[in-house]
């Protein structure tokens, strides 16, 4: 039977330790995410309020069909247009949800963003560029979320969206008619 010397058998154990939180941060590292220091943020309460509050307190379907965003005075005009926009968002729903009671995934979840502080979500560990944005009190607007998506890197220097800009504005235009209808 082989016998080992008690400094390799620490050493082993070292490795096999760091290799396994390693494995267990990969993710994260290459995603940029930082999950061991998510916190809270000064603006979540009060966003939280004033978005019920653009819903006139009512409270939004926790599952919203495909029947209530098409049609007139609806996001979608048609079904195929939705079917594009879903095909379209598909990509984004690789890191973000847009569901009310959605935790984050890479991203932080969607769900309301549309006239809300940008980096104001809770437990969502901001980069500084959003948090200096929520900072000075800067709002999600179609127009800024078009901005975004149009080229993230220019808008926020430093964000952690591996994604590549969407250069077609009419792909934008259907990312935020999705947003709209499914992240209220």
């Amino acid at each position: 039977m082989l016998s080992y010397n008690p400094t390799v058998k620490l050493i082993v154990r070292a490795l096999m330790v760091a290799l396994f939180l390693g494995c267990i941060y990969m993710p994260y590292g290459m995603f940029g995410v930082l999950p061991l220091f998510t916190f809270s943020n000064d603006y979540s309460a009060a966003e939280d309020v004033a978005l019920k509050e653009r819903h006139g307190g009512a409270t939004v379907p926790s599952k919203i069909s495909d029947d209530m965003v098409i049609g007139e005075n609806k996001p979608f005009a048609s079904a195929e247009e939705l079917a594009q926009a879903k095909k379209d968002w598909m990509w984004c729903g690789f890191c973000h949800y847009t569901a009310a009671d959605a935790p984050h995934r890479i991203g932080p979840n969607l769900n309301g963003i549309i006239g809300r502080r940008v980096g104001s979500k809770d437990k969502y560990f901001y980069t500084e560029p959003f948090r200096a944005a929520a900072k000075a009190g800067v709002v999600w607007t179609e127009e800024s979320l078009d901005a975004f998506i149009a080229d993230p890197a220019a808008m926020y220097p430093g964000n952690r969206m591996r994604y590549a800009p969407v250069t077609d504005p009419a792909k934008r235009d259907r990312i935020i008619k999705y947003l709209k209808a499914y992240a209220q």
